[in-house]
């Protein structure tokens, strides 16, 4: 299974709970899509306390298995929301690669090949179907 991480970027100076807000907003958004599993992204505690882990303000983890349309979709409620809530930005990252996506962020072949690319080369065993070789040429 793969995973994205979403970040939200409020275009002003907001509260950690408005931020928050607006997180739960975008998850209830990709909750929408069958097969996606979306949760708060987390990181290790850096303050003494009971939990180990901590919530990580303004980030969604989303997992699943991404296909072109599904990330398409992704991509196309991104930019729904950015345009709604009047976010700067909500950016896309996998690993070290990283998509700002806007409210104005055309969502085309170009963006979805972007986003489609990493996601097929990291979670695809070595050996590829013709299928596969094809997207990732196309890419």
């Amino acid at each position: 299974m793969s995973e994205l991480q979403l970040l939200v970027e409020p275009a002003a100076a907001v509260s950690a709970q408005r931020v928050d807000q607006l997180t739960g907003g975008l998850a209830d958004d990709l909750r929408s899509v069958r097969g996606l599993r979306v949760a708060y992204a987390q990181s290790p505690a850096t303050t003494h306390g009971k939990s180990q882990q901590a919530w990580e303000l303004g980030m969604l983890a989303v997992g699943g298995l991404f296909s072109a349309a599904t990330m398409r979709t992704i991509a196309l409620i991104a930019v729904a929301y950015a345009d709604r809530i009047k976010a700067r930005s909500v950016r896309l990252r996998r690993g070290d690669r990283e998509l700002v996506i806007t409210g104005a962020t055309k969502v085309d072949d170009a963006l979805v090949a972007q986003l489609v690319a990493p996601v097929i080369t990291s979670s695809r065993s070595p050996r590829r179907s013709r299928t596969d070789r094809a997207l990732i040429r196309s890419a």
